[in-house]
């Protein structure tokens, strides 16, 4: 081959293979499932009190036995007493005591109507406002919740559960920013509850303040240093500081700690990996294959790392180890296996292996274009053209790798020297994708290698 023909066939596989590795040498991706911010919602809030709603003079009376019911728990008397008046002969105390035992008795459409009842009545309210913003939780209602919150909060509701039930809703529905006050007030209230750090918590994080983050999961931990829910914490601001030893200590403390969830233990070996403590990686990822919802994504995520590495021994354990689990599989995920088993191979130069792997991948997976692509490079490389051209043409008729595979057999027919083939499917390509990098390029080289074989042959004659 003349140095002319030499330069093109590199030019066109620098395109092509570019088009097929492009991707493979990213940087992982950690990954670790954190808990979300919950909040408490009690079945039934309590009798009315005084300091809300004063009940009329008339029905002093009425109020005693009512009480003497509720404090021997018979909630459907008390409600048959008031169910007797009208609502307009009842004080609204007397209606936010049969709002409550309407809600206690999940009764919600009659709760609903007490309590808006209430409020037309005396919309500021306190007490209404934050039992009406717990009926719409239940009633899955958030928004109309959040309003009711807020409306306590701004009439000076002192409550806890208030200021971090609005917090939560707040988080949810509009971002950290708007959560991190109300939490805060929740736990400057009742500084024990962890529920309300937990929240602070989440909300910090959200908003990247990662060093009050810090600082308070720091306090936390020093009090409750066996929940493996904060070592996660830990290690996803770690992680989110580019710290990795940091984030894998904090990692394997939540694992020894019991949280072994498949996320997490594949977050963790990724990070032995990456750190080079290689066996603890493979005894992480023996565990994590070994569950019911075993993929195969996984298992190529860390191939192409491995791969990148060029840690090829360690690339065979890990293949051994997916390889137990096979049967969770279905063909075409075991097809994509065995499409890394044959990669291995040809990395390990053990050709007819490989060979057979390919075979085996295409047998499972007839349409594994990636498989395609692959075992038809290997058998160019083997110089074994007509396998290679068959293969190349069964993945043209698959649309996700229609494109590298016309750019694979322009290649071919470069190796082969049949340069008319070439420079026929080249032009296909460009028609169909004119951005194409150096396919134009490539079509001008072999336009000059054809009219110069002519000329030559001119010449001979």
């Amino acid at each position: 081959m003349s140095i002319r023909r030499t330069v093109l066939a590199a030019a066109l596989f620098l395109t092509y293979t570019l088009s097929l590795s492009e991707g493979t040498a990213a940087a992982p991706q950690f990954e670790i499932k954190l808990g979300k911010p919950e909040f408490v919602l009690p079945q039934f809030t309590g009798p009315y009190q005084e300091r809300e709603a004063s009940i009329a003079l008339e029905e002093y009376e009425t109020a005693e036995r009512l009480r003497e019911l509720l404090d021997a728990g018979k909630r459907q008397q008390v409600l048959a007493e008031l169910e007797k008046f009208y609502s307009i002969e009842l004080s609204p105390a007397m209606l936010m005591l049969q709002a409550q035992i309407y809600f206690s008795l999940e009764m919600y459409d009659k709760a609903e109507a007490t309590y808006l009842e209430v409020l037309k009545r005396m919309p500021q309210l306190i007490r209404a406002h934050s039992d009406l913003g717990q009926l719409y939780l239940v009633r899955e209602q958030p928004q109309k919740a959040r309003h009711h919150f807020a409306r306590a909060v701004a009439l000076g509701s002192n409550e806890a559960l208030v200021h971090g039930q609005l917090a939560y809703l707040n988080l949810t529905q509009y971002g950290p920013y708007s959560a991190i006050s109300s939490y805060q007030q929740a736990a400057a209230l009742e500084p024990d509850n962890f529920q309300w750090q937990q929240g602070l918590l989440a909300a910090l994080i959200q908003a990247r303040m990662y060093d009050a983050a810090e600082a308070l999961l720091d306090e936390i931990t020093a009090r409750k240093p066996n929940m493996p829910e904060l070592w996660l914490n830990k290690a996803t601001l770690a992680l989110h500081k580019e710290d990795y030893r940091r984030a894998l200590t904090s990692l394997e403390m939540a694992l020894l700690l019991g949280n072994e969830d498949q996320r997490n233990l594949q977050t963790s070996a990724k990070l032995h990996l990456q750190l080079g403590s290689y066996d603890r990686a493979m005894a992480l990822l023996e565990k994590s294959f070994g569950r019911n919802d075993f993929d195969i994504a996984s298992v190529t995520e860390y191939f192409t790392w491995l791969s990148h590495l060029e840690l090829w021994d360690d690339l065979k354990k890990l293949l051994d180890i997916a390889g137990k689990h096979l049967g969770k599989l279905k063909p075409a995920q075991q097809s994509r296996y065995y499409l890394h088993m044959a990669q291995l191979e040809v990395q390990r130069k053990r050709f007819t292996q490989a060979d057979q792997m390919f075979n085996r991948s295409l047998n499972l997976d007839p349409t594994n274009g990636e498989c395609l692509l692959a075992y038809a490079e290997f058998l160019t490389k083997q110089k074994d053209y007509i396998r290679a051209e068959l293969l190349y043409m069964r993945a043209d008729a698959l649309s996700s790798v229609e494109k590298q595979a016309q750019l694979g057999r322009a290649q071919l027919y470069i190796e082969m020297q049949n340069y008319k083939s070439a420079l026929e499917l080249l032009r296909q390509i460009h028609q169909k994708y004119p951005d194409s990098a150096g396919v134009k390029d490539n079509i001008e080289i072999i336009e000059n290698i054809i009219a110069l074989d002519k000329s030559n042959d001119t010449k001979l004659r």
